[in-house]
């Protein structure tokens, strides 16, 4: 029999953008993945903390409640404008003082209880004046030290103030190994799930050879520093459909795909085939145009058609186009619902623009079409989901 793997979460720093860190958490629980280790940088050793107590719900209170000034000290009464002194002063003058994060955390965190916890948890953080990254697994935090060390960990320099210990200044553990794999692997693991929430710092090369599962948004996360209820519900929604997609229980790249039970994927990627191939016979350079689409979003250069599932590279023009139209990430769709979605979003049909190109046995000039299509490639892709969903005459 095979031995049962060591497994760990890694938590990468990002500040606000945290709470992307607690929908993950949430699809983990679901999907019967618990980790023997938490490892974190930053918001992510503030997460870990939580997660290593598997407080999943008391974590998604928090992040639903936080407010800047429960993590800052900012002055009352300020106009942005005036704000945006203040911070440039104080960043000069040495950081924002975290003060309000260490009264949070004296709420929330019970050392006694991670300490006792059969998850093991640890730590980066940097020292300020060598720059060299400090890994700190829970047996070499001091006793009744973890508090301090976490705010180093979490001390984004020059943002913040660096934290003192011991007569020693520390700075976010980002700023030098963002996300501890190399500390997870140290403490045991043998395999590796990371959380990447695209914050600041150095993010080192993979080099542990342990198998590695790496969650990261599509989407833009939001501000370093900006704390707020509706973004974090929106991230954490995020985070939970990203990594039940990691492991193949949703499909698509930027939605959250349920699988196709109607038939409606194969005949949507036959009708804007057919689209594609009408208009690309008429420019050939087309083609070129729809690719630069799809690279430009991050999607698979090419279909992957399986008429069962919504592969990525299936539903790929019709996630771009979701996109393009502002259709919310939030929640679950099916190909057809997503497909509805893109078609209540907009007013004037999008492919009259390109209507050389698409109308059927046209031999009018095209050149203006191709030319506004190569200018912005993904409003053409788009463009071709509409009339290729007005073509199937299903809605």
């Amino acid at each position: 029999m095979a031995d049962t793997p060591v497994r760990a979460l890694v938590l990468a720093g990002g500040g606000a953008k945290g709470s992307y860190q607690v929908g993950v958490y949430k699809a983990l629980r679901e999907l019967d993945w618990h980790p023997a280790i938490v490892t974190g940088a930053s918001v992510g050793s503030l997460n870990g903390i939580l997660f290593a107590l598997d407080a999943w719900a008391e974590a998604e209170k928090l992040w639903l409640s936080l407010e800047d000034r429960d993590v800052l000290t900012l002055p009352e009464g300020k106009s942005l404008e005036e704000l945006r002194g203040f911070v440039l002063d104080t960043i000069r003058g040495g950081g924002l003082d975290l003060t309000p994060l260490g009264e949070v955390l004296d709420d929330i965190v019970d050392e006694a209880a991670v300490r006792a916890a059969p998850v093991r948890y640890g730590l980066v953080m940097t020292e300020m004046e060598t720059l060299k990254s400090i890994a700190c697994p829970i047996e070499e935090i001091p006793q009744g030290r973890l508090r301090d060390y976490m705010l180093a960990s979490s001390a984004c320099f020059p943002a913040l103030r660096p934290r003192e210990i011991d007569g020693v200044k520390y700075i976010d553990g980002g700023w030098r190994d963002n996300m501890p794999l190399d500390l997870a692997a140290a403490m045991g693991a043998t395999e590796l799930l990371g959380v990447d929430i695209d914050g600041v710092g150095v993010t080192r090369p993979n080099t542990t050879g342990l198998p590695t599962t790496i969650v990261r948004s599509h989407w833009d996360l939001g501000p370093l520093f900006s704390f707020d209820g509706v973004r974090a519900k929106r991230n954490i929604a995020l985070g939970y459909m990203d990594t039940l997609r990691a492991f193949g229980r949703l499909g698509g790249t930027a939605y959250g795909l349920v699988p196709d039970t109607d038939g409606f994927l194969p005949r949507f990627i036959a009708a804007y085939l057919e689209v594609f191939d009408r208009a690309a016979a008429r420019v050939p350079t087309l083609r070129l145009t729809e690719a630069l689409a799809r690279q430009a979003g991050g999607w698979p250069p090419a279909f992957e058609a399986d008429p069962t599932a919504p592969t990525r590279g299936a539903v790929a023009p019709l996630e771009l186009a979701a996109e393009r139209f502002d259709v919310s990430p939030e929640v679950l769709y099916t190909p057809r619902a997503l497909a509805l979605a893109v078609l209540g979003s907009f007013d004037k049909d999008p492919a009259e623009r390109y209507e050389a190109l698409f109308a059927k046995g046209s031999d009018a000039p095209a050149v203006g079409e191709a030319a506004l299509a190569a200018a912005d490639p993904p409003a053409f892709v788009a463009a071709m989901v509409c009339r290729a969903l007005d073509e199937m005459g299903v809605f």
